[in-house]
């Protein structure tokens, strides 16, 4: 299969919620005829929402009619969240109602079964356009943030490992952990915490990132525009304890790192 890449040359991925197995193979084939890696299957609105807070992927190909919640619901409250996906919306009937649903929520496609590959095929051209239009128009440094760049690793439906990138805005990031080979991102969209993997080193994304994200720790990083408090470590004589806004967690901050916290500290206006 031939991947499907930007102008940026990222490399496209989505997720298929179908609740008919037949229907699920074949929209995986379409997808992977025009170079999309299908990265989940799922076939519930519920089921939707977990797997694209986990994968995180490009476009999201949905039935309308799925179980216990519609592909429309989900993609609902995926916005409501803060994320923006590529919506491509699959029906077996045409219902002007779900159409008019589909294009409130910026869907690229309502799509009616049987689906043809040039159809699929001009939809996936469509967002590929709408991608490199948004990439062009991100500039690193905009009043919404900074923008940096993380490398993931991850499986298709068929167990194929790709390496794809993800563009994160700084200030949503609120501490980074470093676990074994992987590290985690914690961001926080709309008051909902979420969690991203990267194979990107602890020591990358300090260089990555600008002078208010600082090392606390030897396996931590943490945004200064997050800390509601830090107080003595009761534990360890002579470190201390970050208290964070809008996560339960808190964050060591180590004696030998205490000076990185007051440099930081001089970023916020």
């Amino acid at each position: 299969m031939m991947l499907a890449k930007s102008s940026t040359n990222t490399i496209f991925t989505a997720i298929i919620a179908e609740d008919h197995m037949a229907q699920t193979e074949i929209l995986i084939r379409l997808a992977e005829r025009n170079g999309i890696a299908v990265v989940d299957t799922v076939s519930s609105g519920e089921k939707l929402i977990q797997s694209y807070l986990s994968h995180v992927p490009d476009v999201i190909i949905t039935d309308i009619g799925l179980k216990q919640s519609s592909g429309l619901d989900a993609c609902r409250e995926l916005k409501r969240q803060g994320y923006d996906p590529f919506i491509i919306v699959v029906t077996g009937i045409m219902d002007v109602r779900m159409a008019e649903q589909s294009s409130e929520l910026d869907s690229l496609s309502y799509l009616v079964k049987p689906i043809t590959e040039d159809r699929f095929k001009r939809s996936i051209q469509k967002i590929i356009e709408r991608i490199d239009n948004r990439m062009r128009l991100s500039s690193p440094y905009t009043s919404k943030g900074y923008l940096i760049t993380c490398r993931q690793k991850i499986r298709d439906v068929d167990g194929g490992v790709i390496y794809r990138d993800l563009h994160v805005n700084e200030e949503h990031i609120v501490y980074i952990t470093k676990y074994g080979k992987e590290t985690t991102i914690t961001l926080m969209y709309n008051h909902v915490e979420h969690k991203i993997r990267t194979t990107l080193s602890l020591k990358q994304l300090n260089e990555l990132t600008t002078k208010q994200i600082f090392q606390a720790n030897k396996s931590q990083l943490v945004n200064v525009k997050f800390i509601h408090q830090v107080c003595a470590d009761l534990i360890t004589y002579g470190n201390y304890e970050i208290i964070l806004h809008g996560v339960s967690e808190t964050v060591t901050l180590s004696r030998n790192c205490y000076i990185h916290f007051e440099r930081a500290s001089t970023t916020i206006k």
